[in-house]
């Protein structure tokens, strides 16, 4: 009796975990289906106010329902039409079952188009209203297989859309091959007529237009951050009109310094690559550009912002004064800008946009002497072996950034700085602490560094200085990993230490003869990648131990014995081997465990419902508590 009744409670609790948001029970967009469709999902949100909604629609949502509609991680849903969205909503993947799983965007429910149409509407169809907040998480989204002869690829906005840890992929469309933004503002109005994009911690891939590729927005009312920007394809012209992020028209002389003040408009810490056709983006009048990797793409940026114009007027003595003052009404900092086509900027002639602290080439060095100075590429090697993906292998002494690399378990990729072997002090590299952290209060150091990474990972550094790029080199020793693997009797343990390298690449053997001044290690033996030294812990070595470039490590116990082999992996990398000789090399805790395969067959015990503890029942509630507080 105590276990049914136990099961009846746990059923009730768990049940109830998810009770408030909506949870879509079909992949399939069919309208008669009786259970709950995303399509029916988003009809219920759009009319739940109506009185017939108010118990819900066609097995979707009740009264008590929130306006969060929950997919099944890792599956697809297919539209055969545009889902219309009219209210304030959130569509996500639903939580990971495993505890503590803290991987976003690693296994996202994929809405695609199996028609010839959009994904979204978003429009509520009032420019009286404030804007809508449209919220979508963890999702894929997938465009139709030919182009649509409309404007917005996947999503047409008109309201407040925010984009989080997704993918919006194959879109192809006339204007706004992803997202077309639509509305303009005037200088009156309170932000109700012109949609704004928000997109983080996401990937925009393989999508197509002639004008925005990416997105096309009437005005520059989009932000991005922390976001891939790759494989998209705009049309080439000289004017930028072809450019993947692609503004009509820029903020009036009455906005600008909303959008200056507040840095909402623009791209921060993302890495593009691989892009073809236009450029990259045209820029207007209130964006801020800052910490971004720009290389490898068909053409770079097209500066065309005009002067930012500030009228004041002052009554004195009876008298009226009205005086005009101009600035610059755009920014370009702290970025990586290279090796895009032929030109990394082309420059309107009546441009004012600042370009200051930035890796570049000489077309996009047009600012005054005033202003922060630019660091120019030249001859150097920007990417090690020339390859645009895989690993940074040798040679250490070029190459600025490693190759383009997603790591394990991550969702979004980038391109790594270097520290060469070829420089004797930190000052010499072209990216690290070339950025500005802080605004001297002028107006040409507007656009200070960003506070974290792409990574989310805080800036580091001196005080006033940060890397040039989407990444900041961070030696942070607590984010070292334990090491080490667990086999039986008669293997070899095999593993990696990359992820425990701080940012850095272990040094080549020749690197350590030379920093070390010594052709052996202290053993007597030839130098190991990282000048590896083994310091014994807890036990006597037991194993002997080989390591390679790219930190895989092979360790061959000495014989079947059973128990721990613990010791320290000592190792020096380039970002550590500027460090005083006290600090230059990291040690990774490691533990090779090994015994006989185990043998033992568990075997089936039945309990009486007697048997069921008070502290099973406490952990499972415990569960069931954690679960709730992860919903």
């Amino acid at each position: 009796m105590l276990k049914r009744t136990l099961a009846c409670a746990l059923f009730a609790i768990t049940g109830h975990v998810y009770a408030a948001d909506i949870q879509v029970t079909t992949l399939v967009d069919d309208e008669s289906y009786t259970g709950c469709s995303l399509r029916n999902a988003v009809e219920f949100l759009n009319n739940r106010s109506k009185d017939e909604f108010k118990n819900g629609y066609k097995g979707c949502g009740d009264a008590d329902s929130s306006s969060i509609i929950l997919l099944k991680r890792d599956q697809e849903y297919k539209l055969n039409s545009s889902l219309n969205i009219k209210a304030p909503m959130t569509i996500k993947s639903e939580a990971s079952s495993i505890f503590n799983d803290q991987k976003m965007g690693l296994n996202n429910a994929t809405i695609s188009m199996s028609g010839k149409d959009r994904l979204f509407l978003i429009d509520d169809g009032s420019v009286e209203d404030a804007l809508i907040i449209v919220h979508l998480k963890e999702l894929n989204l997938k465009g139709a297989s030919t182009r649509i002869n409309n404007n917005g690829g996947l999503i047409l906005n008109r309201e407040d859309l925010n984009i989080e840890y997704s993918r919006l992929l194959d879109g192809n469309a006339n204007n706004g091959g992803a997202i077309y933004n639509a509305g303009i503002l005037s200088d009156t109005d309170a932000k109700q007529t012109a949609g704004r994009v928000s997109i983080s911690n996401s990937i925009i891939k393989n999508n197509k237009a002639d004008q925005g590729a990416v997105i096309y927005s009437e005005m520059p009312r989009y932000l991005i951050s922390r976001t891939v920007i790759r494989d998209n394809e705009g049309v080439s012209s000289p004017d930028g009109t072809g450019a993947l992020l692609y503004v009509n028209t820029g903020f009036s002389d009455k906005t600008i310094g909303n959008s200056l003040s507040s840095r909402d408009s623009g791209i921060k810490n993302s890495t593009i690559f691989n892009n073809k056709g236009g450029y990259v983006a045209n820029i207007r009048e209130g964006m801020v550009l800052n910490n971004l990797t720009m290389i490898k793409n068909a053409a770079g940026l097209y500066l065309q912002a005009l002067k930012w114009k500030v009228t004041t007027t002052t009554t004195e003595n009876g008298e009226t004064t009205v005086r005009v003052d101009e600035y610059p009404s755009s920014y370009i900092s702290n970025s990586i800008i290279a090796e895009n086509g032929s030109k990394n900027c082309a420059i309107k002639s009546d441009d004012t946009t600042i370009v200051q602290s930035n890796l570049t080439t000489q077309e996009c060095d047009h600012n005054p002497a005033d202003r922060l100075p630019n660091f120019m590429l030249g001859s150097n090697l920007l990417i090690v072996g020339g390859m645009t993906e895989g690993h940074c292998d040798y040679p250490q002494n070029e190459g600025l950034l490693c190759p383009y690399r997603t790591p394990e378990d991550q969702m979004l990729g980038f391109f790594q700085p270097r520290l060469l072997t070829s420089y004797n002090s930190l000052s010499q590299s072209l990216i690290i602490n070339k950025g500005r952290i802080y605004s001297d209060g002028t107006t040409f150091s507007l656009a200070r560094c960003e506070t974290t990474d792409q990574r989310g990972k805080q800036r580091s550094g001196f005080d006033e200085l940060c890397d040039l790029g989407a990444i900041e080199l961070i030696v942070n020793r607590s984010d070292v990993q334990i090491a080490g693997q667990d086999i039986f009797y008669s293997q070899v343990a095999k593993f990696s230490i990359a992820n425990s390298l701080l940012d850095g690449e272990l040094l080549d053997p020749e690197a350590c003869k030379s920093i070390l001044k010594s052709e052996t290690n202290s053993k007597g033996q030839p130098w190991l990648p990282g000048c590896l030294e083994i310091e014994q812990t807890d036990t006597i070595s037991k194993g002997r131990l080989t390591l390679d470039q790219k930190g895989n490590v092979t360790y061959v116990p000495n014989g079947n014995w059973h128990g721990a082999d613990k010791f320290n992996m000592r190792v020096i990398t380039t970002t550590t081997r500027f460090n005083d000789v006290s600090t230059q090399y990291v040690d990774i805790p490691t533990t090779i465990v090994q015994g006989p395969e185990n043998t033992f067959k568990s075997k089936k015990v039945n309990v009486s419902g007697g048997s069921v503890g008070f502290s099973v029942i406490l952990m499972l509630l415990g569960l069931i508590g954690l679960r709730r507080f992860k919903s």
